[in-house]
């Protein structure tokens, strides 16, 4: 029983880290007039939206590409990629509301199209609609609540699922981008080598197969159940 609940709040786990949209969230009418008075900013693979410290001018949506938020551990100096924002997603709001600067940068990972939205309209909308900030709320909750998931994922796995447990998240997240190993590492708070044994391990098993940096899930449920194996 206790193996199947693992296995259960994984599954959940994969689940809502994908859940992130606060555009889905806004009546028709908000969203027409965010999206006219928008500013297209397009970059390049390896460009960064905005830096650590940066002060916050408004909001990002993501309309076409990937971007990932980097933030560098003090002590170790080492990158971790804690979170991604693809099409449909907005980012760049919680330093905006907290009124604080960014707390790590965003990298572009794919080419990339965004549309950038000024503070003043922001909370503008916000002023003349207050239920909205009900459904702000709801969606800054849920981020909270998925990275302290994450956290725990990182805190209670062994290596091996934990690896596994990120290459179907980052797979199912944006199929199309060639996820580096070091992309892996700094998600699932490893190192290259690692990744690389591990994941030569799993092709062994039969659970994913490789080309090159391409990688292809053949086990969805066989690579959840290293949980169970590996408790």
């Amino acid at each position: 029983m206790v193996f199947k609940l693992e296995i259960c709040f994984f599954r959940k786990y994969i689940f809502c880290m994908q859940q992130q949209d606060l555009w889905a969230v806004l009546p028709l009418e908000i969203r027409k007039k965010l999206e006219s008075h928008a500013t297209t900013l397009e970059f390049k693979r390896g460009e960064f939206v905005y830096r650590q410290g940066d002060v916050p001018k408004g909001m990002y949506f993501v309309k076409s590409g990937l971007v990932g938020l980097v933030l560098v551990g003090a002590q170790s100096g080492k990158e971790h990629l804690m979170r991604f924002f693809k099409a449909g997603q907005f980012f760049g709001h919680r330093a905006l509301f907290s009124e604080e600067p960014y707390h790590g940068d965003t990298v572009v990972m794919e080419p990339t199209v965004i549309r950038f939205i000024e503070k003043k309209l922001i909370l503008d909308i916000l002023a003349s609609n207050p239920l909205l900030l009900m459904d702000i709320t709801r969606i800054l909750s849920k981020e909270l609540r998925r990275c302290e998931n994450h956290q725990l994922m990182i805190l209670e796995n062994q290596i091996l699922p934990r690896i596994a447990q990120s290459l179907i998240y980052l797979k199912d997240l944006y199929p199309d981008h060639n996820w580096t190993r070091q992309e892996i590492a700094n998600f699932c708070a490893s190192t290259v080598s690692t990744v690389i044994k591990a994941m030569a391990e799993l092709e062994n098993m039969g659970l994913i197969e490789q080309s090159g940096r391409v990688f292809n899930i053949l086990s969805r449920e066989k690579l959840l159940e290293l949980q169970e194996v590996t408790i």
